[in-house]
C-alpha cells in the first residue's frame, strides 16, 4: 500500500522529470523546431513529389502523342496541315525535343529521344540523327524500340556514304541478336550494303537466308525478288 508520503516522493520525481524534459526542450528549441519542420515535410512534402512525378509522366505522354500524330499528320501544300514533309519533320522533331528538356526526368524521355534520332534522319541531319540514335539504342536495349534505334545507326551510316563501318555494325547486330523481329530487314539491308561494296557472293548469302528463313514473309518474298534479278 502507498503511504501519502510515497505519493508526494512520486509526484516531485515526476515533476522533476518533467521541469528537465522542459528545460532540455528551451535548450535545444532550435533542434524541435526543425523536427517538426522536418516531419510536416515529410509528410506533405513526400506525397506531393511522387504526385508530380505521376503529373509529370502524364504530361509528358501528352506531348509524346502530339509529335507522333505530327509524323502521321497530312502534307498538303494547300490545305495543309503542314505544307512539306521537311516542315512536318521539324515540328515534330521540336516536340520530342520539348519532352527531353520539359520532362527529363520521365520513363517517356527514353522513347522521345529514339523520335527524336528519326526525325533528324529525315531532316539528313545524319550525324546528329546518328549520335541520337546510339543513345536510344542504348537507354532502350529492353524495348524493341532499342533493336530500331541501332538499325538507325547504320542507315546514316549509308546516307553518309560510310560503308564499311556500316557493314560492320551490321555484322555485329545479327551476331549478338539472331532472333530479333528486325533480323530480316537488316539482312536484306546488309545484302544492299555489300552489292554496294562490289562483294555480290556475301549479298547473296544473305537473300538466301532470308529466303530460307522467313519464306513465307514479306521479307523472304523481297529476298526472292532480289535473288532472281541477281541472278538473271
Amino acid at each position: 500500500m502507498t503511504t501519502p508520503l510515497g505519493h508526494f516522493n512520486q509526484s516531485l520525481k515526476e515533476k522533476s522529470q518533467a521541469e528537465k524534459g522542459l528545460a532540455w526542450a528551451k535548450a535545444h528549441q532550435e533542434i524541435v523546431a526543425v523536427s517538426v519542420i522536418v516531419l510536416l515535410l515529410l509528410g506533405v512534402g513526400i506525397p506531393y513529389y511522387f504526385r508530380s512525378l505521376d503529373q509529370n509522366e502524364k504530361d509528358a505522354q501528352g506531348v509524346l502523342s502530339l509529335g507522333q500524330y505530327y509524323l502521321h499528320a497530312q502534307v498538303d501544300p494547300q490545305k495543309g496541315p503542314f505544307k512539306s514533309e521537311v516542315e512536318r519533320s521539324q515540328n515534330a522533331l521540336k516536340t520530342f525535343q520539348r519532352i527531353l528538356t520539359d520532362y527529363s526526368g520521365t520513363k517517356t524521355t527514353k522513347i522521345a529521344g529514339y523520335y527524336v534520332a528519326k526525325c533528324e534522319y529525315d531532316l539528313q541531319q545524319y550525324q546528329q540523327a546518328y549520335g541520337s540514335f546510339d543513345t536510344a539504342s542504348q537507354r532502350l536495349k529492353d524495348n524493341p524500340l532499342g533493336d530500331e534505334a541501332y538499325f538507325g545507326k547504320i542507315l546514316c551510316l549509308e546516307a553518309q556514304n560510310q560503308l564499311p563501318q556500316a557493314i560492320t555494325l551490321a555484322e555485329a547486330f545479327l551476331k549478338d541478336h539472331p532472333d530479333s523481329f528486325i533480323t530480316a530487314e537488316i539482312r536484306l539491308n546488309l545484302s544492299d550494303l555489300y552489292l554496294k561494296s562490289n562483294d555480290k557472293a556475301k549479298a547473296m548469302d544473305q537473300l538466301g537466308m532470308v529466303s530460307k528463313g522467313y519464306a513465307d514473309s514479306d521479307w523472304g518474298k523481297e529476298a526472292d525478288r532480289r535473288l532472281k534479278n541477281l541472278q538473271s
